[in-house]
């Protein structure tokens, strides 16, 4: 039973020149006592053969037992991240940059490798780990969209305002929205879902940019989704999680 585990689906190995070096050597040696009746030939043979085998068992029970950590770490969907492992064993880990399509959780797929023991051949094991996917930062900036100059705050109903406050994407809903502006000092940006165009991930990767550059200028906001509203003070991961998983 232990040894259908150790040969189990989940371990591949790529043997290397030294491997079929190592074969070459046994049946040269076997060919050698075979034809001289030489038992120096024989022993010869058989400690190679040794080598090879318990190498090979050697390096399929080290990498079956082999753990690697993968921390989580930000990742936003359609961008490639970096991935940095740590582990006790003397592993490598493939692929080290990962790229999803799609927002909320995600599994990769990674391959740990070891040369262990004496390098004859590389032993693979595929690991699984659940990622959360932020959503894509796609869509006009903030200051591309609510206006320059000037630090947007939010969305308000039109009220007879000059026509470079007007929103020009609500105008096209048939929905008339002002712009409002406030150049204080503890202003608080608000995003509506509903005053974005576009299907549900237009909007949500548009409310994520808006939200990463905020944060990145140390702007105050909330996001005004249909069912929740998202405050800033919740932190970065929490918003880009909420968002996420929307």
């Amino acid at each position: 039973m232990r040894i259908k585990k150790l040969f189990d689906s989940t371990i591949r190995v790529k043997k290397h020149t030294k491997f079929y070096v190592a074969l070459f050597l046994i049946a040269l040696f076997f060919i050698a006592g075979f034809v001289h009746n030489n038992n120096i030939a024989y022993i010869a043979m058989f400690f190679i053969f040794s080598i090879l085998f318990v190498s090979m068992i050697m390096g399929r029970v080290y990498i079956k037992k082999a753990e690697v950590f993968i921390p989580d770490i930000k990742i936003f969907a359609n961008k490639e991240a970096n991935i940095t492992f740590s582990s006790p064993y003397l592993v490598d880990i493939a692929p080290k940059k990962i790229k999803f399509s799609k927002r909320g959780y995600q599994e990769g797929e990674f391959f740990i490798k070891s040369d262990y023991p004496i390098g004859i051949a590389t032993f693979y094991k595929k690991v699984k780990k659940r990622f959360l996917v932020y959503p894509e930062l796609k869509g006009v900036s903030l200051k591309e969209y609510f206006g320059k100059g000037e630090d947007f705050e939010k969305l308000k109903e039109y009220e007879g305002e000059s026509m470079k406050y007007i929103h020009w994407p609500s105008v096209a809903k048939g929905d008339i929205k002002a712009k409002k502006f406030s150049s204080g000092e503890n202003k608080k940006s608000v995003f509506y879902y509903d005053s974005i165009n576009g299907d549900k991930e237009m909007k949500i990767s548009q409310l994520a940019l808006w939200a990463y550059e905020a944060f990145r200028d140390n702007i105050e906001f909330q996001i005004v989704l249909p069912s929740v509203i998202i405050d800033s003070k919740e932190g970065f991961d929490e918003v880009f999680k909420k968002l996420a998983l929307y």
